[in-house]
């Protein structure tokens, strides 16, 4: 199945502009749906666990990439800073030289002779004695441009042997970056061929469904075991603010509480909470006052951050692409918890909200502002 879906655009790519790096780009291509594929294969493995390493694996990827490519930003700024030395001491060569230059020559045509013959013609020991004081000034004066334009060579050549250092140094900060991009690139298409497959495929999709609703327990007794708040934040009580509540992102609702069908697949499942169709990167925000109770990693859900509003109600928020909030810390309405993201999700970037009452969960539209 994965080699039929990929033979069109292998077609395709063989025919482009570069067939070396075509063949490069399918190969990359392949195996990445290979290793995927290889995942699938294996029945007793769990989709979740799956998905789970391969976020992790996407994300260390990622990390490297970025500190790599941090490092290559550095060496090039590095290089600039080299290079720009190596301009000013080659100047600073140029005006000594330039300085340096007329003196050469004119000492050239006086010559030794020259010299003795100047100090012989003098008509008094008064005036030998000046003209003899003069080419001495003259002559130290000489040497100091000498020794002055000998210093900028010396800095010339080492300003540049430190270019040709960052210039090596660049280039393997850019090798090593363009290395771990592709190792990135590389976790992240064996991500989405793995759902690439479970979407095609009716028993992974079941089987991920059972999964996710094992979760959906393993979630509740979580939840269960949070510490009770017996009294909310200062100000209204949460259970003052039903039908005011802010959406925690801008999008609308694609997945409703309850019952939910699986148009394809005709699996049904029941969902807890809402999904909220919204672009990664969104800000997450808090919907109430109230204190963070989890902020982290739970199967199932990726990034997941609990707010407990007192009285016994909490709101959860998933799959988040990055936490802007951690344990123990008291939020207000609006507060930023996160970003929307993919992290654990089966089906992209969006944001699953919950809110659960004395640890059930109940429907938010109710209680979410029109």
């Amino acid at each position: 199945m994965l080699a039929a879906a990929l033979a069109g655009p292998a077609l395709a790519l063989l025919l482009a502009a570069d067939p070396r790096a075509q063949l490069g780009a399918l190969q990359a291509r392949e195996k990445a749906e290979g290793a995927a594929a290889r995942l699938l294969a294996d029945q007793e493995r769990s989709v979740l666990d799956g998905l789970e390493d391969l976020e992790a694996a996407a994300r260390l990827a990622e990390a490297e990439h970025l500190r790599a490519e941090a490092a290559r930003v550095a060496a090039a700024q590095q290089l600039t800073r080299a290079a720009a030395a190596e301009t000013e001491a080659a100047a600073r060569l140029d005006e000594r030289l330039g300085a340096l230059r007329p003196r050469l020559a004119a000492r050239a045509r006086m010559g030794r002779s020259g010299q003795l013959s100047a100090l012989l013609s003098a008509p008094s020991l008064g005036e030998l004695v000046k003209r003899r004081w003069l080419l001495d000034r003259i002559l130290s004066r000489d040497a100091g441009l000498v020794s002055g334009a000998r210093a900028a060579h010396g800095e010339r050549e080492a300003a540049r042997a430190a270019r040709e250092v960052e210039a090596r140094r660049l280039a393997s900060a850019a090798a090593e970056a363009a290395e771990r991009r592709a190792q990135a690139t590389a976790r992240r298409e064996e991500r989405e061929g793995l759902l690439a497959a479970l979407r095609r495929a009716r028993s992974f999709h079941e089987r991920a469904a059972r999964e996710s609703a094992g979760q959906a327990h393993q979630l509740a007794s979580f939840v269960a075991t949070l510490p009770p708040r017996a009294a909310g934040p200062k100000g209204a009580a949460f259970h003052a603010r039903k039908g005011k509540l802010p959406s925690p992102a801008e999008g609308p609702v694609t997945v409703g509480f309850g019952k939910v069908v699986n148009p394809r697949f005709n699996t049904v499942t029941v969902q807890n909470g809402l999904d909220i169709e919204a672009p990664g990167g969104a800000p997450v925000r808090a919907v109430a006052p109230g204190r963070v109770v989890h902020a982290g990693w739970f199967k199932g859900y990726g990034n997941l951050v609990i707010v407990d509003h007192g009285d016994g109600y909490h709101t959860l928020v998933a799959h988040l692409g990055s936490m802007q909030t951690a344990i123990g810390e008291e939020v207000e309405a609006g507060s930023e918890l996160g970003t929307v993201g993919d992290s654990g999700s089966l089906k992209g970037a969006y944001l699953y909200f919950e809110l659960r009452e004395k640890g059930k969960p109940v429907d938010p539209r109710p209680w979410l502002a029109r």
